[in-house]
């Protein structure tokens, strides 16, 4: 793995856009950015190909790659192991292109340990209202489990800390350009620490309103476990 190679991590809390914004991302620049093809054990889904849209592996042949310090980043989401293969990012540097991974804030930080000249950063929301409308508006997911969103990208925002580079997404072509201004090497093109850690307070306060005017009255049955 050559230290010439810079990917680029993008990570947010919950309900933010950030898979949006890197495919926007990859879209629009194509000759320059290219998602990584991440490995796990997971089977593939309908449609799916293996060593394009995933590296299809079994629990064994996953767990080389670990032991061999083969991944830039691995976790386990819903008793499915997931990573970063380094042999993924360097076929992307080979191709001359830059590597994105769109993962969450632990992966983040394993590869920005593991990986000397990284670029992480941070997308948060527009504010408050936006954030959360987005999140109910959805339609998929009862109370309980939009509550469940909500506290654990709070303890998300609480993370935030840990980075130096912000970009708010607001407008997704304008969120795609600040984020490829700042990879570059502009940090103006984002959102300063202080603001950023400004708006994060605000997230956290309009989250916890949210769940407190939402929760069911105590000794009231919760709808969703009716």
């Amino acid at each position: 793995m050559t230290e010439a190679l810079r990917p680029l991590v993008l990570v947010a809390p919950s309900g933010t856009g950030k898979t949006t914004v890197a495919r926007a991302l990859v879209e629009r620049h194509p000759e320059r950015f290219a998602f990584s093809v991440s490995a796990t054990t997971r089977p593939p889904r309908s449609g799916e190909v293996d060593g394009i849209h995933y590296r299809f592996l079994d629990e064994a042949g996953f767990k080389a790659l670990i032991d061999g310090g083969e991944l830039a980043e691995w976790a386990v989401v819903h008793g499915r192991l997931y990573g970063t293969p380094l042999a993924s990012l360097d076929s992307r540097r080979l191709e001359g292109r830059t590597p994105v991974l769109d993962i969450d804030i632990q992966g983040a930080r394993q590869v920005v340990e593991r990986i000397p000249g990284s670029v992480a950063i941070f997308l948060l929301p527009p504010g408050p209202d936006a954030w959360i409308t987005r999140l109910v508006g959805r339609g998929t997911e009862t109370p309980v489990e939009v509550r469940t969103r909500l506290e654990t990208a709070m303890d998300e925002l609480e993370r935030a800390r840990e980075f130096e580079e912000f970009v708010v997404n607001d407008r997704l072509m304008e969120t795609v350009e600040s984020v490829v201004a700042v990879f570059s090497g502009t940090p103006s093109a984002g959102v300063s620490k202080l603001r950023a850690e400004g708006l994060c307070s605000e997230l956290k306060r309009g989250a916890r309103d949210w769940i407190r005017q939402t929760s069911p009255d105590p000794g009231t049955p919760d709808s969703t476990e009716m």
